[in-house]
């Protein structure tokens, strides 16, 4: 599995992750992650730089040959963890759930491997390690900072990510992989009041119910049952004793499509369902995108780019082990921000982390952002560099037709 990686850079890359996992960092709050990473590519030819606030660019060249980005995200997410690691997170309330430290020392070992092994490969290849992923702002900021200023726009943009599959499966899907996700706050407005005197009030409880209830058929009642989408509302809040009407509800819908068209008409469906069950209840609502989630494009993987990966993949972990899912996936990443904004190729896959027996027992392995998630303790980046030093590797040796040098 990680043969031909360095002893020392693989037992460095463990040592990183181990780090980032004890001290997890939320959304735009990365500055030790920021320095750590910084730090571990301080001995290789790479030239870093922050970007995006508390984000990192690192750029490896080695003579002429093709330009290729690969990010990895650093930030953690608001949960106290529950995996009885010895290096479990030393600050409460935040933990590495998602596997971005997997990541993120996973790119630093593909790099310090790529910088010693300079005959392997020809070009220039760009490190992206981007803060604020989990609420969807990150990219943006990177790209807003001039993060391929150095550099010029590269050929293709790479990614990969950790799944809760068992440990060394790649799973690489050309075409829609992620869904795109939008969230919307709503907040009622009504006259609050005694419970035993409702005809008094004006219940925003009562309207709640009735929108949340309606939005349920949004999906069932109004889309093509051939074309996905998803709507959840996740957090309601309202009143403070059972006796009492409140006068405020507030909740947030959030919706995960593929095709641009299906999250518009989820848009018009929302807005004119919750303004009439509004009207009919008599109360004021006021909707906005929510402030703590930036609305995320789906991402689509270039066919041609995708066919690379996987081959490349192959030939490391086997043909057996490259499984392409039937159907996308509804998760969402920010990762489609870089081939938006820039109309260039990307890919990003999944790559297995977790001990084959955790899935093997009767009990269902828990899964990203659940307090228990657990990659392997060394397989997980030992995967993650494999995987994406094949990748690079690859790439690094091919001239992009559609961009020639």
């Amino acid at each position: 599995m990680g043969e031909g990686i360095d002893v020392t850079v693989l037992d460095e890359s463990l040592a990183l992750y181990r780090d980032l996992h004890r001290h997890p960092e939320l959304a735009g709050e990365e500055h030790r992650t920021q320095t750590a990473v910084a730090a571990a590519l301080a001995g290789t030819g790479a030239e870093v730089r922050p970007c995006g606030g508390t984000g990192l660019v690192a750029v490896l060249r080695n003579g002429p040959g093709p330009l290729v980005a690969m990010r990895a995200d650093t930030d953690a997410l608001p949960l106290h963890e529950d995996t009885g690691l010895p290096y479990a997170s030393e600050h409460p309330g935040v933990m590495h759930a998602c596997g971005h430290d997997v990541h993120t020392a996973s790119l630093v070992g593909a790099m310090t491997q790529l910088d010693r092994d300079r005959d392997s490969w020809s070009g220039t290849l760009v490190g992206v390690f981007q803060p604020a992923e989990e609420n969807g702002a990150g990219a943006l900021a990177m790209l807003d900072d001039g993060l391929f200023d150095d550099t010029g726009i590269p050929e293709v943009f790479l990614g990969q990510h950790v799944a809760a599959a068992p440990l060394g499966r790649l799973i690489v899907r050309e075409g829609w992989f992620l869904s795109a996700h939008r969230s919307w706050r709503v907040t009622l407005r009504g006259v609050g009041g005694s419970g035993c005197r409702p005809h008094l009030a004006r219940d925003v409880v009562v309207a709640a119910a009735h929108m949340i209830v309606r939005l349920q058929t949004v999906v069932s009642r109004e889309l093509d049952p051939f074309r996905m989408a998803v709507l959840t509302i996740g957090d309601l809040h309202a009143g403070v004793k059972a006796s009492v009407i409140p006068s405020e509800a507030v909740f947030t819908v959030s919706s995960h499509t593929y095709e641009p068209e299906v999250a518009e008409r989820v848009r018009e469906a929302v807005l004119r369902i919750v303004h009439a069950e509004a009207a009919a209840s008599g109360v004021e609502v006021g909707i906005e995108q929510d402030p703590e989630i930036t609305g995320i494009p789906a991402t689509w993987n270039d066919p041609t780019e995708n066919a690379r990966a996987a081959a490349a993949l192959a030939s490391v972990f086997g043909a057996e082990a490259v499984v392409p899912p039937q159907d996308p996936l509804p998760a969402s990443d920010d990762f489609s921000r870089y081939a938006e904004r820039h109309g260039i190729p990307s890919v990003i896959w999944n790559f297995g982390v977790q001990d084959p027996a955790l899935h093997a027992a009767a009990e269902p392995a828990p899964r990203n952002h659940d307090a228990r998630f657990a990659p392997h303790p060394t397989g997980a980046v030992e995967v993650g560099i494999a995987a994406a030093v094949a990748v690079l590797t690859a790439r690094l040796q091919q001239t992009d037709e559609r961009n020639p040098q």
